[in-house]
């Protein structure tokens, strides 16, 4: 991009400087380039610090009442490994059936979080879960503001601890069930990270 630039100031210098010395006619053309290196260095300066405002990422620090997406669970059931799943599923599952409200007033491309089980106080299971409406072709690719997302959460279940067996056999309402969302995706392109006080 410099060398045809230089190349026309050349040209134009050479029009009207004949009567010059070529020592002369050189210092004009290296005072040229060097003003003209100055202004393409202004400008490329320019393009690195103009990040259109949408793709700016920001850390948000919430507690766990945070209000950003609020959620409740719907049912608890027990989905014993079948022959045909063994293909894809590791082992039976406990199921929560949960629904996930957009409180944020903007459109929501993912949701990236974690949903974590106590019981009597003690983290027993966890697991990570997207959020999101990308299989969703009719009802639309955002999850709106004000909108309600219902979905299956899946927690491995392994016989052999005791504290998933208290999972499986006790009933809902004395099992406390938390939602920490810990990304979100704007369909702006925006990308908000959620950190927690005390570190959840």
């Amino acid at each position: 991009m410099r060398k045809p630039l230089i190349f026309f100031i050349f040209l134009g210098l050479a029009g009207h400087s004949f009567s010059l010395t070529l020592e002369e006619r050189i210092q004009q053309l290296e005072k040229r380039v060097q003003q003209l290196e100055k202004r393409i260095e202004v400008l490329e300066g320019k393009k690195q610090v103009s990040v259109p405002s949408s793709k700016i990422t920001d850390i948000i620090v919430a507690d766990e009442n945070q209000k950003f997406v609020t959620y409740r669970v719907l049912s608890k059931k027990f989905k014993p490994l079948k022959l045909k799943e063994s293909l894809w599923q590791r082992s039976d599952q406990i199921v929560l059936k949960m629904l996930f409200k957009n409180n944020t007033g903007k459109e929501i491309n993912n949701i990236s979080g974690k949903v974590i089980v106590y019981v009597d106080g003690k983290k027993v299971m966890e697991k990570k879960i997207n959020i999101n409406k990308a299989l969703n072709f009719f009802k639309g690719m955002t999850i709106q503001p004000g909108e309600e997302v219902k979905m299956n959460v899946e927690f491995d279940y392994d016989p052999g601890k005791s504290e998933h067996i208290k999972v499986k056999e006790l009933p809902l309402n004395r099992l406390t069930v938390k939602f920490f969302p810990l990304k979100t995706e704007f369909a702006d392109g925006t990308v908000k990270y959620i950190k927690y006080r005390g570190g959840e």
